[in-house]
């Protein structure tokens, strides 16, 4: 489990056969591909590559043009029924591959290009004579024939809408105008003016000057205002009605043909993303070269199928850190814990020497989950609607549906231990002994918090998040020899392991001295681990304090010792305080932020048990309110609870051992949803 060992490798061919390699590299599929660096493609794949290129850009286009997801979303899969289903292509080789997908999409490209030039001429239709009847709806009442004004040849003429205010000061504007008002409404007038045409600049500088709006009527309508504006009403219903006309065909063609055309838009998109990979062919006349890494079980089955051709393998041990070629990683879990590699790569895919955490993942995030979502009802819906979704999505979303729903159980397990459920007794309800009840629920008397109980859930946070954090700086350790940085163990990680360690020695010690400084002098138990204050914390402070030196000094000396080369002595012991004192203010950070394990569970009993004051389930008039409380409270808390949990991994954990800088294993054929594709 965790990353797979692979095997580096090179094939040779005749640049005859290139198309056929091609073909056994996608029938692999488990091949990085190494970037070639040079720009020499094979002519054939080249070509291939181009039209996959061609169709899938014409199949993208049709799927945006009808409106189609490449992929469903959540409601769509788990609410509205979508199911995506596999289409099988048969084909000997990549150009009867893409012959195929060609036939099955020019049909569907077409028709919907032609139903979508209907669409848009249609929909332009209608937005032109909309525009139009806005202009002329405010003298659509008026009936009068305006057409021969401008065919006046000692007269300049033009009929405007003009604010009722700016009527006079218009009128004023022009020398001796022949001029007529019709009242419109309240606020506009319709103006008929003539002047004589020398005096037609001083008409234009007044329309323009007091914002007056010529009415303009097309050559192609009626020059009555009230028939043209019929003429556009005829005009507008029927474009819209051709409109939907339009919009219906493509519905159906989406109905009919959607599916097959997403199917073929994946096709192409898997054929271009792969062909544009296994292009480049080295530099070679007559023969072409591809190399890349393949998983290290799988190098018989890769022997068998490249057999025609020449074939160099480098067995994985020689593949070292720093290698010419960054080495990519593959994640290789089973057994149900590769689906927790979702939460590992929020922080990212792990690097040269780093240890893949995804299996301690699986085991500690849906235990923090469930403790911070300890409640037994609420843990069964969320696990009754995560196998709901499950069944009914697949691929990634198939993953995040099993990580809730484990997470689910864990929620109904602790749940079961608290005695919650729904904010209410599960140990009186089902009648069952109690284990440790966070709230008290005496007969006939308001619910509290169970002080007593909640401490000693929050001494529990504080020692799994001790455990949490020793594992992560335990593991740092372990990188470190892994890597040969023998070094930096012995003055860095290693001392900083000790310095946590058995500065939470001392941190119970201290507190069982009654928060004092002086905790040899104290003979009292230290709390969780009974032992005295004074034997806890000489022995905390007989390794802190050595600790805490090498973390000061250690590159220091280093330095002086010539192993360091690129810091001076000053520079060293000035970085060593600051790491001392960085260090003691994270580990104290670190470790109170697991109080949340505890706080958040509280925060959740709580909100329930108001929603059982506010809307009690034993009243029936109440009792739809409380169901949608309960969901509210749901959803709200599980979702702050996933990042709770999320971040006492990304932010506490990973930060100890975990960059998550790796070069994530990239298959030369991506993954598909819609489509098995199968050689012949």
């Amino acid at each position: 489990m965790g990353v797979a060992r692979l095997t580096k490798v090179t094939v040779i061919s005749p640049r005859s056969d290139y198309a056929d390699v091609a073909k056994a590299l996608a029938r692999f599929e488990d091949f990085h591909a190494i970037p070639s660096g040079t720009l020499t493609f094979d002519p054939a794949v080249q070509e291939l590559s181009v039209r996959a290129v061609r169709l899938f850009a014409q199949a993208d286009q049709a799927a945006k043009d009808l409106g189609l997801q490449a992929s469903p979303g959540w409601i769509d899969l788990v609410f509205g029924g979508v199911k995506v289903e596999k289409k099988d292509y048969e084909a000997s080789k990549w150009e009867e591959l893409l012959a195929k997908a060609e036939a099955e999409l020019d049909p569907v490209v077409e028709e919907v290009k032609a139903e979508k030039a209907d669409l848009q001429k249609a929909a332009k239709d209608e937005a032109d004579a909309k525009t139009a009847m806005d202009a002329l709806e405010a003298v659509s009442g008026f009936s009068a024939n305006i057409g021969g004004l401008s065919s006046l040849k000692w007269f300049k003429a033009s009929v405007c809408i003009v604010r009722n205010s700016t009527v006079e000061e218009f009128r004023k504007s022009l020398p001796t105008p022949i001029f007529r008002v019709y009242q419109l409404n309240q606020a506009e007038s319709l103006v008929m003016v003539a002047v004589k045409s020398s005096d037609s600049p001083l008409l234009d500088k007044a329309i323009k000057a007091l914002e007056v709006k010529p009415v303009a009527i097309s050559s192609l309508l009626p020059q009555n205002p009230a028939e043209a504006y019929r003429e556009l009403q005829r005009q507008e219903a029927a474009a819209r009605q051709s409109r939907i006309e339009a919009e219906g065909r493509l519905s159906q063609t989406r109905e009919r043909s959607g599916d097959r055309l997403l199917a073929c838009r994946e096709l192409t998109e898997v054929a271009r993303d792969m062909l544009d990979e296994a292009r480049a062919s080295g530099d070679m006349k007559r023969f072409a070269t591809i190399s890349g890494y393949i998983p290290s079980r799988d190098e018989t089955r890769f022997r068998s199928d490249f057999s025609r051709w020449m074939v160099f393998l480098e067995p994985s041990a020689n593949l070292a850190h720093g290698h010419d070629d960054k080495l990519p990683v593959l994640f290789d879990n089973r057994g149900g814990i590769d689906t927790w590699q979702r939460i590992t790569s929020e922080q990212g895919i792990p690097g040269q020497h780093e240890v893949d955490p995804t299996p301690l993942v699986s085991f500690v995030f849906p235990i923090f989950f469930g403790l911070m979502f300890g409640d037994f009802g609420h843990g069964l819906i969320l696990t009754l609607f995560a196998l709901f979704a499950r069944q009914r999505t697949t691929g990634t979303k198939r993953q995040w549906a099993t990580i809730f729903l484990v997470a689910g159980i864990s929620s109904m397990f602790f749940g079961a231990v608290f005695g919650e459920f729904f904010g209410l007794s599960l140990y009186k309800t089902v009648g069952i002994p109690s284990v440790i009840e966070i709230i008290n629920r005496p007969l006939g008397m308001t619910p509290s918090p169970n002080i007593a109980n909640i401490e000693i859930i929050m001494e529990v946070s504080i020692l799994i998040g001790v455990a949490h954090l020793i594992t992560g700086l335990g593991l740092n350790i372990y990188e470190g020899v892994k890597a040969g940085e023998k070094l930096e163990v012995a003055i860095e990680k290693l001392p900083a392991l000790t310095m946590y360690i058995s500065g939470v020695g001392y941190g119970l010690a201290f507190i069982g001295a009654g928060f004092k400084f002086d905790v040899l002098a104290s003979s009292s138990p230290a709390p969780l681990i009974g032992t005295p204050d004074n034997v806890i914390g000489a022995l905390s402070l007989a390794v802190l304090i050595p600790s805490m030196l090498v973390l000061f000094a250690g590159k220091a000396v280093a330095v002086k010792l010539g192993k360091v080369k690129d810091l001076s002595f000053a520079t060293a012991i000035s970085n060593g305080g600051l790491e001392v004192f960085e260090r003691m203010l994270q580990f104290l950070s670190n470790t109170i932020s697991y109080v949340r394990l505890a706080v958040m569970l509280l925060v959740h009993a709580v909100l329930l048990m108001i929603v059982n004051m506010m809307a009690p389930v034993s009243d029936p008039l109440l009792l739809p309110v409380w169901i949608v409380f309960n969901l509210l409270v749901l959803a709200l808390e599980g979702l702050i609870v996933y990042v709770q949990d999320l971040r006492l991994h990304v932010y506490e954990f990973f930060t100890k051992f975990y960059v998550g800088t790796g070069t994530p294993f990239r298959r030369i054929l991506p993954p598909r949803a819609r489509v098995n594709i199968k050689w012949l």
